[in-house]
């Protein structure tokens, strides 16, 4: 397996079916460390704060996966920082898993910020999880309203777990 290949994670956990907001994380990064119990305490919270109920799954990769998915699902040939893919019916996911979506973090961009504006790898991954997270429960930052209470919800979160820092952009 490369370092950039996620394997199937097997069947739906049973907690997935549970009636709340369950969180999975998994990580392909062979170096650095994935700071899964952060991203859990960042995007954990948001299943109550939103009032949603089901499983998520976020999936900690690399430059050239995410690229891969990129091109795949959005048409564009590059890297991003976050993927967000809700299941709907187009997913042979049976309803009663629980599963709502997977969420994508890029690894390879969180070192890039923090060593371009001084913040923490395990800050930014956090920060891409409950982002994309967002997008599964509905939120959108296409429009100015929109973008603003998208960023609202996200600082909401990262400091109720202790990891909102400032960024520039």
């Amino acid at each position: 397996m490369s370092s950039d290949d996620v394997s199937d994670s097997g069947p739906i956990p049973p907690s997935c079916r549970a009636p709340w907001w369950v969180v999975t994380v998994e990580s392909n990064v062979r170096r650095g460390r994935v700071p899964r119990q952060a991203i859990r305490r960042a995007v954990a919270p948001l299943g109550a704060g939103e009032a949603c109920r089901g499983c998520v799954r976020v999936v900690v990769v690399g430059d050239s996966y995410m690229r891969r998915l990129n091109r795949t699902y959005r048409n564009r040939d590059r890297s991003t920082d976050v993927l967000a893919f809700p299941l709907d019916s187009s997913f042979p996911v049976p309803v009663e898993s629980g599963l709502i979506g997977e969420v994508y973090c890029n690894y390879d961009h969180s070192r890039r910020w923090s060593r371009r504006y001084g913040g923490t790898i395990t800050a930014e991954l956090s920060r891409l999880a409950v982002h994309g997270c967002l997008h599964l429960v509905g939120y959108d930052h296409h429009e100015p309203a929109g973008r603003r209470q998208m960023t609202a919800a996200e600082n909401r979160y990262l400091r109720a777990a202790g990891l909102l820092e400032s960024r520039s952009e």
